[in-house]
């Protein structure tokens, strides 16, 4: 037996300390349990286990302690993640089985909304969020587009022109084929943006998909400019003159 290694049987030893990947293998193999890594950092994570040293700047974990550790508690952790992977989703597809923006999905993880550990989702709240928050989610530009039924973006400047609504947040993102450009992309709230339908002087509907340029232009510009309207306009119509006269 050397000092790097903790002999096991005559014919086979082992090193004294490995990693995370290499000691999910060889727990694996002597539990015979599929271990993977993210149950060696769930032991960590509950105290079972802890870092031995390091090894040119990775942690190492004692194997002889890994290995002494219960084959109950081995199973449960293993049962636990199973069972968690079978009950959850990663971000992209738990917001696409909803239809919302990934963005939106993980906003509401980060303010406690939703169950997640690491980049899973729990698939028990994404479909109670489908329900119980709709409208607060956050979506593009062109999908306010097609809520409304118009065309992106030619006919949704319009509506950022008019000042009817205004992006909920803003995120930047790294243009296609850069890793140093980024364009900013705008959010805006599904109730704001249906909210849009009921706006007065635009007949949304009446279009049947044809783009509102004349509408919106008229409405903008009589909001941008009311002083422009002629007096008798504001007043209505001027009166008739006197009886009997001409």
């Amino acid at each position: 037996m050397t000092d790097t290694a903790l002999e096991t049987t005559p014919e086979e030893t082992v090193p004294e300390t490995l990693g995370r990947y290499r000691l999910a293998e060889l727990m694996a193999q002597r539990f015979d349990l599929p271990v993977t890594a993210d149950d060696v950092d769930e032991l960590l994570a509950r105290g079972e286990l802890a870092e031995a040293c390091r090894y040119k700047k990775w942690p190492v974990y004692s194997t002889a302690a890994a290995l002494a550790l219960e084959a109950g508690l081995i199973e449960r952790t293993v049962t636990e993640r199973t069972a968690w992977l079978e009950a959850s989703l990663p971000l992209d597809e738990a917001a696409k089985r909803i239809g919302w923006h990934w963005h939106d999905l993980k906003r509401m993880g980060d303010e406690g909304r939703v169950t997640r550990r690491g980049d899973r989702y729990l698939l028990a709240d994404v479909d109670r969020l489908a329900a119980e928050a709709d409208g607060e989610q956050h979506i593009t530009g062109k999908a306010a587009a097609e809520v409304l039924e118009i065309r992106h973006p030619v006919d949704w400047k319009y509506v950022e022109d008019a000042g009817w609504i205004e992006p909920a947040e803003t995120y930047e993102q790294y243009v296609r084929g850069s890793r140093t450009r980024t364009l900013t992309v705008a959010l805006y709230r599904l109730a704001d943006v249906q909210a849009l339908r009921d706006l007065p002087g635009v007949d949304w509907e009446r279009l049947d998909g044809a783009p509102p340029k004349e509408q919106v232009a008229r409405e903008l510009s009589r909001r941008a400019a009311p002083s422009r309207v002629e007096p008798h306009r504001l007043m209505g119509p001027a009166p008739g003159p006197p009886n009997g006269a001409a």
